[in-house]
């Protein structure tokens, strides 16, 4: 076995010695030693890298050396300078296994380090040794920096730096030095940040040498060599950056991404040390490397914090004057070098590169962390910090408006201002102090007009005054201009001396000066009022309030941008909103409160993540917060608490209540509301007395009850013992009107279902929820509510504040009722007693021909007590089925627990026909039941005839708009009851919607239609285009709730999305933010269920794209239902022609383009794309006007085009040919062109280039051709194409295939066109306006329309003969072909559209030929003169060849 002992002691070798023997003898052993070590450690290396190869062994090293003597020695006993020993693992095998104990490796390192400590200059008698023997060192130290489990030692790392060190600085290794780093960076991605270490640490081994150096020459007294040896330690550093900015034109490489990563981590380290070649790094922002730049923005950013930023003092007293002077200039030096390195990052936060702007966020994040740009002269950067901040919050990078929020957050955190950032508080001093400064203003201005009159000598008599008005003399002019100039322009010099003198005059006590600096962080330090000291106070505290406010402005700007984050589809954007709002409400921002009460929306969201961040949330703003402020006092906490929960109550919409409650039972849920909390918001609504400082009023007592209402749904014992107090408090309560109604929520929730079991009901053994049983029908809860439901009304005298009451009344009486139909046992008979009750009060007499205004609101009540009651006797109904079902079901399962023999036979039990049967007599019993509560035998139907008659408003005896509210909405609750009534006046329901001039009944009949279609969609469904048309109302309201109705029905499947669907989509550029919003939330929600957005974007584009949708109104006639009675309601019959006419609100280009933009970013498919690109070319076919070419060629340039889509559309270039000579068109499709050439994937394809090419060419062929003289006959024959027309000869009922169509001779083809002219000629009506409409003799279900086309030829004879037969043809037709041509034209119109205003244009282009032919008795008109004018208008234009006319009769287009 073989065996070595390292290392060998050389501060034991003498080199003395002068003899050369001598000399040559170390010099070899030591070369022999250092050989071995390298090899050992190369061979160690080798096999720890790859453990299946066998390096060359150390008894065959030992063998090929040249030396002759080779020490042999047993194995020896470890001490303090024992060796590490390397043994062969077995008998078989002589290599050596891998040391890897530190201490081995530390030993040969230590050794290494005392030879190059030795003064080897006398041994090879050379300054340097050979570069070899330098090279065979580092090669040592190298290899083990290359291993990265060296490096996690500090002691092995600080030795291979320190060998490293040594060679630099005393064997001149630099040279080769910075090769070698930039070789290991660009292949071991962990040496970055070790590397960078390297460079500190010969910094400051270079600085030690110096200081001993230094203090060996004083003691020697010897000159100090400082300034060359700074010089030698800054080369290292400057010749890597220079080396690295060699390579800025490489790409984001695995190597370059180190040597970026390696940059930043030496800025961080030697921030002072890379100052100097500052420009060297910053020519890296041009370069490709988006991860070069990024690193340049984080070395500026540690540049100007740690180089830049640390003052080195104002200075002692025993300074001289040049000292100060100079420490004065260097630092405004630095102050200007850290304003254009911000600005550097100012401008590099629009880089083109989503990661560069989020680490130019990430930078100035850490300069407001570290505070390095709060100093006085940098303050107003803060500003401008905030500023870029509150931009890039709009960023289309998700990264970067993370990085944008977290720096927002980081400026409120770090914020120099205040810990209160209320702008009431720094408005309130600011106008004290701007009030006390306006007195010293007065003061100047009073001294400066007492100083021109005493210049002007007006302080003299009248005499002298005249005397002092004379003309000056000449050589004193020129002296009076100039002093008169300095007076006009004042200098900036001049502003600030009379800043100084305000300051100096201002007149300000202490109690006055305290005041102002009260609740100022800044200035709390100020404990003592000094006279002399306040101009400079006051100086401070102006600049300091109007950047304060400046400040606090962006931040309220910033939240609406918040607001709009909170609804992103990323969920970095929400949760990072959740915490600049939370933080924001800290601070006490003014708009936190209105961010809190929208954040409550986030309860509802689907992802988890952001459920989980909302709760902890508002669980740190309102419970923990006030734990945290009051930490000794529990009670005092709790009724903060309490105060904080019913604050969210206060001045809350339906929707934030909503929230607040799911909040609220998620917090019971989670156990975060403790029961000290109930137990004080108790005693708010009992009115009991609060501790110190805290104040209560009636509103708070209202948000209670509101708040225990709401965790009553997880414990319903909350409320189970304060019945009473409910009742005589909630019910009885006179004070404020709104808390009996929350009285009644709040008793509701006794029987709440979601109760846990076990609170309940110990010994259940159900994991279901138990209810409590329902209360007799004699507790005294039932006489209260019935009292107050049918108590009389008394004189009106107020309007505004009896209509109050009224709505007061009408929302009591909703929960009241609701309250009854959930406690009572039988409430059917309190129900009843409620409404003969309130009918005994009525008096339907009249007084001038109308009812009284007491008798129309106690009608009023009445109806909508009679639609309440009816629908909550259906939910009863539904409710005890249900629990008829429950208890059977119950009982099966016990039947088979105890396994009890059924009488019935095997058969009837294996078919279950006994269950079946059960559940059909269920049924019918439930049905019956619903259908008695309208029968006319029930209380209920007999007013049936009474609602009709008001909505009708029978003789105009109930036109009180409340009447008529209650009444419409009791007929939609009786609708939704009874599918009998609701079929038998749907018609008199949408008659109430078209005719209507109030918001709210309107409203009301579109959400009641919402709850039909739930209840019965084949009834409503042939009314559905009624609906859509709601969604053009001029009111914003109606437009909001029929908007939200469809949303409900389509995204539940309870309406096919069919056509109709584009007025949805108008919606999204709505006048209206909140209808735009829902919009585009319906088709967010849309795109993400299958194909329905994908499947309705053709027809949402046929519509939308139409110039006729821009102007015509979407209010169309009833689509298959008979004419509205005029006796069933006379007043309403007449559906008004201007009401249908208002409802129109134009469509402007930019916003269709908008909507097509929108509606694109969802398809994301290649298969999707193809198939619409397809679809949009073929639709430039039947385009009849040159806009719909516009949008089709904008819709293109909105898909992304592959192979198959460019050889698409290469082959229907003749489709669009005739467009192009469009400006808008042409450049679309020029745009279409550049972006695939842009794309990478296509960009490598010779296949795609060559398409491109052959597309390009043949549009800027065509697209010279129409440069040509005739130019603009041809863009008037395509701004007006005419459709064809039918064929009057043609025999009804007869339809022709596509196939057998485009084989139809030329003839015919022309014999149509010149139909459709003369037809054209003759009503003087717009084509481009009308629908076309398939002839007999083509297609009969297709759209067909003659395509203008580029003229080739003339054609003249074939049309003379057309002509005649058309002449023939004209006076040989009679009615009875005359009718069945137009009655087969309307087959052909209704199975083609579904656009009632547009199959109406067809008929009207249809009948007008028809009307003006005369009859037998008079002498009919001669056709020839519009044939002669369509003879003349064709031969001065040219006409296609016969195959292309042949090919264009008739075509297919795919909707």
């Amino acid at each position: 076995m073989l065996e070595f002992q390292i290392p060998i002691h050389f501060e034991d070798i003498s080199l003395v010695s002068n003899d050369k023997y001598t000399c040559l003898l170390y010099r070899n052993s030591i070369k022999m030693y250092m050989y071995f070590i390298e090899h050992y450690i190369s061979y160690q290396i080798a096999n720890h890298s790859n453990s299946g190869t066998t390096a060359p062994t150390i008894t065959n090293a030992i063998e090929n050396s040249e030396e002759d003597e080779i020490i042999k020695s047993k194995k020896p006993s470890r001490s303090k300078k024992s060796t590490s020993t390397v043994t062969s693992k077995s008998k078989k095998s002589t290599t050596i296994e891998l040391f890897e104990k530190d201490e081995d490796k530390i030993l040969i390192l230590t050794s290494i380090i005392n030879l190059l400590e030795l003064n080897l200059s006398q041994i090879w008698r050379l300054e340097y040794p050979e570069e070899e023997f330098i090279n065979l060192i580092s090669k040592i130290a190298y290899g083990m920096f290359e291993q990265i489990h060296n490096l996690r030692n500090k002691g092995i790392k600080n030795l291979i730096f320190q060998i490293l060190a040594i060679l630099i600085l005393k064997y001149n290794h630099s040279f080769n030095f910075t090769g070698k780093i930039i070789n290991l960076l660009h292949t071991n991605e962990a040496l970055s940040i070790h590397c960078a270490d390297l460079y500190k640490f010969i910094q400051q081994f270079h600085r030690r040498q110096q200081r001993n150096e230094k203090l060996q020459r004083i003691q020697n007294g010897q000159p100090s060599q400082m300034t060359i040896e700074k010089n030698k330690s800054t080369f290292l550093i400057s010749d890597v950056i220079r080396e690295i900015g060699k390579q800025k034109d490489q790409r984001d490489t695995s190597g370059f991404k180190n040597l970026a990563k390696f940059l930043s981590e030496l800025t961080e380290r030697l921030p002072k040390s890379v100052l100097p070649f500052i420009s060297l790094l910053v020519v890296h922002l041009d370069s490709e490397s988006y991860l070069m730049r990024n690193a340049v923005t984080e070395s500026i950013g540690f540049l100007i914090g740690k180089a830049l930023g640390e003052d080195e003092g104002n200075g002692t007293n025993s300074d001289n004057e040049e000292k100060k002077i100079k420490k004065e200039e260097d630092r405004k030096k630095k102050e200007n070098d850290k304003q254009d390195l911000l600005n550097i990052l100012f401008d590099r936060v629009r880089d083109v590169n989503g990661y560069c702007r989020s680490s130019v966020l990430k930078t100035l994040s850490l300069l407001v962390v570290n505070n390095w740009v709060s100093s006085k002269d940098l303050l107003n950067q803060y500003l401008e910090i905030t500023k870029v901040a509150i931009e890039r919050l709009s960023d289309k990078n998700v990264q970067v408006r993370k990085r944008a929020i977290l720096l927002l957050l980081n400026l409120l955190d770090s914020n120099p201002y205040n810990d209160n950032l209320s702008m009431e508080l720094f408005k309130e001093k600011k106008d004290r102090l701007d009030s006390l400064i306006n007195v010293s203003v007065q003061i100047l201005r009073k001294q400066k007009e007492k100083d021109r009159q005493q210049q002007n000598g007006s302080i003299v008599n009248a005499g002298d005054v005249v005397l002092s008005q004379q003309v000056p003399e000449d050589d004193e002019l020129p002296n009076y201009e100039e002093g008169q100039a300095k007076q006009e322009y004042p200098t900036e010099e001049d502003e600030k001396l009379e800043d100084d003198f305000v300051y100096r005059n201002i007149k300000i006590n202490g109690e006055q000066f305290f005041n102002i600096i009260s609740k100022l962080r800044p200035f709390e330090g100020i404990k003592i009022f000094k006279p002399d000291r306040l101009p400079s106070y006051v100086s401070h505290l102006t600049t300091y309030l109007s950047q304060s406010i400046k400040f606090i402005k962006m931040i309220n700007q910033a939240m609406d941008t918040i607001y709009q984050l909170m609804g992103s589809t990323s969920s970095f954007d929400v949760i990072e909103s959740i915490h600049f709002i939370e933080v924001s409400h800290k601070f006490k921002i003014d708009k936190s409160k209105e961010a809190t009460n929208k954040m409550l929306s986030l309860i509802w969201n689907k992802e988890p993540s952001i459920k989980e961040e909302s709760i902890k949330a508002f669980n740190e703003l309102l419970i923990n917060e006030p734990k945290i402020s009051e930490p000794n006092s529990h009670s005092r906490a709790c009724w903060l608490i309490a105060k904080n929960l019913i604050g969210q109550t206060l001045s809350a919409t339906l929707g934030e209540t909503t929230s607040l409650e799911e909040l609220i039972i998620e917090f019971m849920k989670k156990k975060l509301i403790d029961q000290d909390v109930i137990r004080v918001l108790w005693d708010i609504f009992l009115n009991k007395s609060p501790p110190k400082n805290i104040q209560i009023s009636k509103y708070d007592r209202r948000g209670a009850l509101i708040i225990l209402s709401m965790a009553a749904n997880v414990d319903s014992t909350i409320v189970k013992d304060k019945i009473d107090a409910l009742i005589h408090l909630g019910l009885e309560n006179k004070t404020d009107d709104y808390l009996p109604r929350y009285a009644c929520i709040t008793l509701q929730k006794l029987r709440s279902k979601q109760q846990h079991s076990s609170s309940a009901n110990p010994t259940s053994k159900s994991n279901e929820p138990t209810i409590q049983p329902r209360f007799k029908n004699n507790q005294h809860l039932f006489e209260r509510l019935v009292y107050y439901i049918t108590q009389p009304l008394n004189k009106i005298t107020d309007d505004s504040n009896e209509n109050i009451n009224n709505n007061k009344w009408y929302m009591f009486t909703e929960q009241a009722i609701n309250t009854i139909y959930i406690l009572s046992e039988q409430p059917d008979i309190i129900a009843s007693d409620i409404i003969k009750t309130i009918s005994k009060q009525i008096n339907l007499t009249l007084t001038n021909g109308a009812l009284s205004e007491i008798d129309s609101l106690t009608l009023s009540r009445f109806i909508f007590v009679l639609g309440h009651i009816a629908v909550k006797q259906l939910v009863y109904v539904e409710e005890i089925e249900s629990e008829k079902k429950r208890a059977k079901y119950q009982q099966s399962l016990n039947e088979k627990q105890k396994a009890t023999t059924s009488k019935k036979s095997s058969l009837e039990k294996e078919l279950g026909t006994d269950q079946a049967e059960a559940e059909t007599e269920a049924e019918q019993i439930q049905q019956q039941a619903e259908a008695d509560i309208l029968s006319d035998n029930n209380l209920i139907g007999l007013y049936k005839p009474l609602v009709i008659a008001i909505c009708s408003n029978v003789n105009n005896l109930f036109d009180q708009e409340s009447l008529q509210t209650s009444a419409v909405l009791t007929l939609s609750k009786f609708m939704s009851v009874d599918p009998n009534f609701c079929e038998q006046n749907l018609q008199l329901l949408f008659t109430l919607l078209e005719t209507c001039e109030t918001e709210v009944i309107r409203s009301n009949i579109i959400i009641g239609l919402g709850d039909l279609a739930f209840r019965f969609p084949n009834l409503v469904e042939p009314w559905t285009s009624k609906i859509y048309s709601r969604l053009r109302d001029p009111d914003p309201k109606a437009r909001k709730n029929s908007l939200m109705v469809l949303t409900h029905l389509i995204l539940n499947d309870m309406i096919k999305v069919k056509g109709q669907i584009s007025e949805m989509a108008i919606c999204l550029e709505d006048p209206d933010s909140r209808i735009s919003d829902i919009a585009k939330l319906f088709f967010t929600t849309l795109s993400s269920k299958g194909n329905n957005l994908y499947n309705s974007l053709p027809d949402i584009i046929g519509k939308i794209t139409s110039s006729s949708n821009i102007t015509s109104s979407s209010s169309t006639p009833l689509p298959q239902s008979p004419p509205i009675n005029p006796t069933s309601s006379p007043t309403l019959s007449n559906i008004s022609s201007t009401q249908s006419n208002s409802n129109i609100l134009p469509i402007q280009k930019e916003s269709i383009k908008n909507i097509l933009k929108y509606l694109f970013s969802f398809i994301e498919k290649d298969k999707q794309n193809e198939t619409l690109i397809e679809k949009l070319i073929l639709r430039f076919k039947v385009s009849k006007t040159i806009f719909e070419s516009q949008n089709i060629s904008y819709c293109l340039q909105l898909l992304n085009f592959n192979e198959k889509s460019l050889k698409k559309l290469l082959e229907h270039f003749k489709l669009y040919q005739d467009k192009l000579f469009d400006n808008e068109v042409y450049n679309n499709l020029l745009l279409v062109i550049s972006k695939t050439k842009k794309h990478q994937t296509f960009s490598k394809s010779n296949e795609i280039k060559q398409i491109l090419d052959e597309l390009e060419n043949k549009i800027e062929s065509t697209r010279n051709q129409t440069n040509n003289p005739g130019e603009d006959s041809m863009e008037q024959d395509i701004a007006k194409p005419t459709p064809s027309k039918p064929s009057k000869k043609a025999p009804a009922k007869k339809k022709v295939s596509a196939k057998a169509s485009s084989k139809t001779p030329t003839k015919k083809t022309i014999n149509k066109k010149n139909d459709s002219s003369e037809e054209h000629s003759e009503s003087g009506q717009s084509e481009s306006d009308k629908m076309d409409i398939s002839s007999d003799e083509g297609i009969s279900t297709k759209k067909t329309i003659t395509t203008p086309r580029m003229p080739t030829r003339q054609v003249k004879t074939p049309i003379r003969k057309q002509i005649k037969k058309i002449e023939s043809s004209s006076e040989d037709d009679n009615s009875e072909s005359e009718s069945e041509s137009e009655s087969d034209n309307r087959e052909s119109i209704n199975s083609e559209s579904d656009s009632d205003s547009t199959s109406e244009t067809i008929k009207k282009s249809i009948k007008k030929p028809v009307s003006k032919k005369p009859p037998a008795s008079k002498k009919p008109p001669a056709p020839k003169k519009p044939a002669a004018k369509r003879l003349r208008k064709i031969q001065q234009s040219e006409s296609d060849s016969d195959s292309e006319s042949n090919e264009s009769d008739s075509f297919e287009t795919d909707d």
